[in-house]
């Protein structure tokens, strides 16, 4: 594995080539939800943002052959590696495995690996303890720890992997008020960032809130962070950057840079499905509201 993937400030001299474009589709989506804002809420516009560009990417690597086998080569050589006793290799063949779910590609590949993490003693033993030091350093402040712990656990719930061992270490941090400060501070620093154009901190922490919605932790903050990051055109055109770079090069044989993609991909997906699920919310909550209203007697007119 590329342990510049881990490298937070890793720069991507190729995403100039794309900015021209990603500015085009930020200001094509931002005024469609400027001519709809009157019919939907603002959490379906944002949904509808985050569905549009997802599903737009997924078709420009979904039937690409050098792109796929790039992915897979690249994920058989990290679970090798994670059989061999490295964890951090492991865990990050583990983070790709629910993209491919998610997104319903390469179904046969898919059903091969999760069969290797399921079937193999070692595999699962590293996994278990990376995750194990990411939990502690999470724990002592270290928030790259924490954010990989919360990436690893977001996986095995997804993958219906090794049930006992992720209640388990869920239940170790995420009651934790150093861990949970550990991530958010990282998921913060990571937006501030990427709003400044940092492109590989986009994508840790549009990754990072998507972990949170599977587990369903730290909801406040989770919508904090949202929040933030909704209307900044620049976050999301370095998001977008980042992601075309990592595709370009995936179709150009670098697996490791497939993977970050179909990860992300599958993320933008997550995002948009969290969008839509603040959406419903919002919307029983004005029903409530308006049902209260109408129960409520009226005044007699004053004369």
């Amino acid at each position: 594995m590329n342990t510049e993937k881990f490298n937070l400030s890793k720069a991507r001299k190729e995403a100039e080539k794309h900015e021209k474009k990603s500015v085009s589709l930020v200001s094509e989506l931002k005024i469609n939800k400027k001519e709809e804002s009157q019919d939907f809420l603002e959490e379906e516009l944002e949904a509808k943002y985050w569905r549009d560009l997802y599903k737009e990417k997924l078709d420009e690597i979904k039937d690409d052959k050098d792109f796929k086998k790039a992915a897979i080569n690249n994920l058989e050589n990290e679970i090798k590696s994670g059989k061999n006793g490295s964890g951090l290799n492991a865990n990050w063949a583990l983070w790709v495995i629910p993209a491919l779910k998610n997104l319903s590609l390469y179904e046969k590949e898919f059903k091969e690996k999760i069969k290797e993490f399921k079937d193999d003693d070692n595999l699962k033993k590293a996994v278990i303890k990376d995750l194990e030091n990411d939990i502690k350093g999470g724990k002592n402040g270290n928030g790259r720890a924490a954010v990989r712990a919360l990436y690893t656990i977001s996986a095995l719930k997804n993958l219906s992997l090794y049930k006992k061992e992720f209640k388990e270490k869920l239940n170790e941090f995420k009651d934790d008020e150093d861990f949970k400060k550990a991530a958010i501070n990282l998921l913060e620093n990571h937006i501030k960032s990427g709003k400044n154009g940092n492109e590989s901190n986009t994508k840790w922490a549009l990754w990072t809130i998507s972990a949170l919605k599977d587990l369903d932790i730290y909801k406040k903050e989770m919508k904090e962070k949202l929040n933030e990051i909704k209307d900044d055109d620049n976050f999301k055109k370095t998001a977008i950057n980042f992601l075309e770079t990592d595709i370009k090069r995936g179709k150009n044989g670098d697996g490791d840079n497939a993977n970050c993609a179909l990860d992300t991909i599958s993320v933008l997906k997550n995002i948009s499905e969290l969008w839509q699920d603040l959406a419903q919310d919002k919307k029983a909550s004005m029903a409530r509201d308006n049902k209260e209203s109408e129960d409520i007697p009226k005044r007699p007119e004053l004369r």
